[in-house]
Parts: C-alpha cells; structure tokens; sequence
C-alpha cells in the first residue's frame, strides 16, 4: 500500500481509525507498510479514471474555484446527475404530485448526508426513547450514523442460508411490533440492496415487500444504492428507487413522506476522496435537508462537481463502468475459485456475490475457539501474511446479540495481481482454511 502517512496521518494524533492503529502495530513488530496489501476500508488509493482525471484540469470554470450558491450542489452537476438517476433507475423525469420527487448533490460524502437526514427526522419531533432505526446484519455503519442521534439500533438478520437477502416476513414483524408498542415513534427502515458486505442483491420481490411494510407501518426510509451500479455484466440490479416511488404514489400520502436516496459516485468511478454523490427525495426534504447542511457548511468541492459534471456527459464515463464491471466479476470469480482450489474452502463457506467490490468469507473453523475469530484472524493475516483484510461486518457490537463475528470481507478493487499475491502469503503463512496447527491468538 502507499506510504501510511500519506492516508492515515500522524500516529501521535488521537481518536485514528482501527485500521491506522492496525498498520501502526504491523508497522511497529517489524512489517514494511509498503509492502502491506490493504483490502480492507475499499480503498486501493488508485485506479480513478484518467478522463475524469483529465476532466479536473480541463472542465472547470472560472467560478467553479468560489463558492456555489446553490444549496443543492453545482447546478451543471445537478443537471447532469437528475438525468444520470432519471436514465438508470429508469424514472418518469417529470413526475406527478403522488410520485414526486427531485435530485440534489451530495458534496460531502453520502454518510454525510444520512446524518443530517437523521437530524432532520430527529428534530420532527418524539424523545430519544421514541426513535428506532431498523438496519441489515450484517452490513455496513449505519448504526455510527444514527446512534449518536439517539436511535435504538434494531438489526434485521441477512442470512447467509438465504443467499444474504433479508426475510421479509421477520422484518415486517419488526416494524408491527415496533409501531404497536411505540404508536407515535419514529420508525426508520434502512435499505441496502446490492448489499455491502455480502454483494448479494436482494432482488425485486423481497425489496418491493420491504418498501410496502414499511409504508404500513408509518416508517421513514433510507435506500444505500452505494453499489447500484457496480454488478457484474448483464446483471439486472433492484431499482429499490423506482420500486419505492411507484408504490408510494399508490399510498395515502404518496412520495410526501420522509424518504432518501443516496448514491455515492465514488465506488463506480474510484474516486471516494471526491465525496460527490446523488440525494433523491421528494422536494421538500430536499428544501429541509439543505437547510440543515448549511447549518455546518457551505457547499463544498465546487471544482470537482464541475469535473464530474463534464466526465458524466463523457461517453468515456460508461465505458469506463462497463470496463470495471467485467473486471470486477473477472476478479470475483477468480478468488473464489483459488479460495476452494488452493486454501481448501468448502463451496458454501465463501460468497462471492454478483454485485459490490467485496467477497464475504466465512473464518476458519480453527479459530472458532476464540471468543472474537473475525478479529484474531485479521490480525493472524496481518501480522503474518502482510495482508488486512476487512471487517465481516460494521455493525455495532452493542446493537447486536449475537455472538462475535465470523467472517472477513476481501476487497476486490486492486489490481488482479495484487489480490493474487494476497492469496499467496495466506497460502504461505498456513491461514487458509485447514487447521495446520493449534491457531494462537
């Protein structure tokens, strides 16, 4: 990986990520940083496309370099992304009063954004005891966003027997049962269909299910389409959007309800830093999200909304996406076979998925006997192998009661090479799935 200093910062300053605490103690028992494979966080610090690149010294105006004053994004970089949202998700661009909705920038990163629709479901009134947000376990932190504003985390399970998709009918129980003790609370349902970390895609039927129980029962809802467009080739992702907007327009308030959907551009163009994204929502909580983002900032990365703007308009930029697709289903298909081939996993103990830039595997048997195995084996593949892998899961221990994790996610984004190197020092240091020897923790 890069020089650590260049990505985490200074070891001396407080509160770091775990991961810049893991690469510090690698980096302090004797382990070269630089020649670390990360494929944790999803980040390969590389890999951003060269016109989009390109796009950043050749598509910004002049004002582009001050402020915008525009409190949903760059009005070119709006423009360019209602139509991008219109196209792919296959919208009516001009809808009616019961379905409508409109679509804004994200110029902070997409977290950023479901924290402010936190605050703003937050200030729409109810005690702290009265707010509920119900998320998918396993899944990405969600529960980092809402806890602080004092959310009760309830997670819905996304079993692995069920091919990582959620059932249905236990989550529409939840939100009964939530909504018959607390008449007057504030329900969130969270929704993750191309699914981080699994890369399943939970498909029309069970998401369209999910989208009706929560209008029953009154509840808000967030849709993470991070990974919408990163499935491999000819794969059909669940339009969890358009599916939301037509079945709200048939309810009593039709799409005039708290809902949001966010859809980072960074997973689809490798470019995370940039923090540009897509908000679709009804107007008016577009009006009110603004209104809570200016109360932390003004609008921000107004050159890199121009680029993106222009790079959107490019016939380069899907190219470019339908390229990384068949490279990532290329990549996935190739660790899962050197998982069964070369570290002895059992067909069902990995799950490589059609969509996301992540392979889900289940932990050796062998590290079982420890009370945390996702963990001890990270840091056995750390410190041994010269490779970090993933959290399995980034739902908070406290909203869950089931026992530690057992799984790590593998980023797919590097170079094949470097995933294949990945695999060799796991197969050198003896970690794969056979028990060679008593596992230490």
């Amino acid at each position: 990986m890069r020089n650590p200093s260049d990505v985490f910062g200074p070891e001396h300053l407080p509160d770091r990520l775990v991961d810049a605490e893991l690469v510090e103690s690698y980096r302090a028992s004797g382990g070269s940083p630089e020649e670390l494979i990360y494929l944790s966080l999803g980040e390969s610090w590389s890999g951003a496309p060269a016109g989009l690149r390109g796009a950043l010294s050749e598509e910004v105006p002049d004002h582009a370099h001050g402020y915008t004053l525009s409190p949903h994004g760059l009005p070119e970089l709006r423009r360019a992304l209602r139509r991008h949202i219109v196209t792919t998700h296959d919208l009516v661009p001009e809808p009616d009063t019961r379905s409508n909705y409109e679509v804004a920038v994200s110029s902070n990163g997409t977290r950023d954004a479901m924290f402010d629709f936190g605050r703003l479901l937050s200030a729409s009134g109810g005690h702290e005891a009265d707010r509920v947000v119900l998320l998918p376990n396993p899944g990405w932190d969600y529960s980092g966003v809402f806890e602080p504003l004092g959310f009760r985390v309830l997670p819905y399970e996304v079993s692995e027997q069920d091919g990582y998709r959620p059932d249905v009918d236990s989550v529409a129980r939840l939100l009964r049962e939530s909504r018959n003790s607390r008449p007057h609370a504030l329900l969130l349902l969270v929704l993750n269909p191309q699914h981080n970390p699994t890369g399943a895609d939970w498909g029309t039927g069970p998401v369209r299910e999910l989208i009706r129980a929560a209008l029953r029962n009154r509840a808000a809802l967030l849709v993470d389409d991070a990974f919408y467009a990163v499935h491999d080739p000819g794969a059909d992702p669940t339009n969890t959007l358009g599916m939301l907007l037509a079945e709200a327009s048939r309810s009593e308030l039709g799409t005039r309800f708290p809902w949001l959907a966010v859809r980072t551009l960074g997973k689809q163009f490798h470019c995370n830093g940039w923090g540009l994204g897509a908000l679709t929502a009804h107007p008016d909580t577009l009006r009110d999200l603004a209104r809570q983002a200016h109360q932390h900032s003004y609008g921000a990365a107004v050159p890199l909304q121009a680029a993106m703007a222009g790079w959107l308009a490019d016939s380069a930029s899907a190219a470019y996406l339908e390229s990384s697709r068949r490279d990532y289903a290329d990549k996935r298909g190739h660790v899962a076979r050197r998982l069964v081939r070369e570290l002895g996993y059992p067909e069902h103990a990995g799950f490589p998925g059609r969509c996301t830039s992540y392979v889900r595997l289940r932990v050796p048997e062998w590290f079982s006997c420890f009370s945390e195995p996702a963990s001890v084996y990270r840091k056995r593949c750390l410190h041994e192998a010269g490779v970090l892998l993933g959290e399995g899961s980034m739902v908070s221990e406290p909203a869950l009661s089931a026992p530690a994790s057992s799984h790590v996610r593998f980023f797919l984004g590097p170079r094949q090479r470097e995933l294949d190197a990945a695999l060799d020092r796991i197969v050198e240091a003896r970690l794969g799935w056979w028990e060679d020897s008593s596992p230490r923790g």
